[in-house]
């Protein structure tokens, strides 16, 4: 029988969306925020990226995220546009992966224009 997946404790979940949301912050200082479909999301020029915490990670959905799927593999999802990131812990929203990862979104949006949502 497969083992039950425990839920990190709800205090250690948001230090993560903390962590995930200052890393966001530090990555791209002049990001705003942007309530959108009743959540705040980063944005630029468009859309950049939003912090979720669910009950077992904290969900970093990137708006689009299908364009930055091919360099960077960590992003899951299937959708025309959205992709996102499963951060389980503080070491996670640290990393030079996922600063890379909102560096790339940040770059990719100021390179695009706005498109329709």
């Amino acid at each position: 029988m497969p083992r039950a997946r425990r839920s990190p404790p709800a205090s250690s979940l948001a230090d993560v969306e903390r962590t995930a949301r200052r890393a966001v912050r530090e990555v791209g200082p002049r990001l705003a925020t942007v309530k959108k479909w009743g959540n705040e999301w980063y944005a630029g020029n468009d859309l950049v990226c939003a912090v979720f915490a669910f009950r077992h990670h904290v969900g970093v959905e990137f708006w689009r995220g299908a364009a930055l799927a091919a360099d960077h593999p960590t992003l899951e999802g299937t959708g025309k546009n959205l992709r996102h990131v499963k951060l389980r812990t503080t070491d996670e929203a640290r990393s030079g992966a996922f600063a890379q990862l909102v560096r790339a979104a940040v770059r990719l949006d100021r390179a695009m224009a706005k498109r329709s949502s």
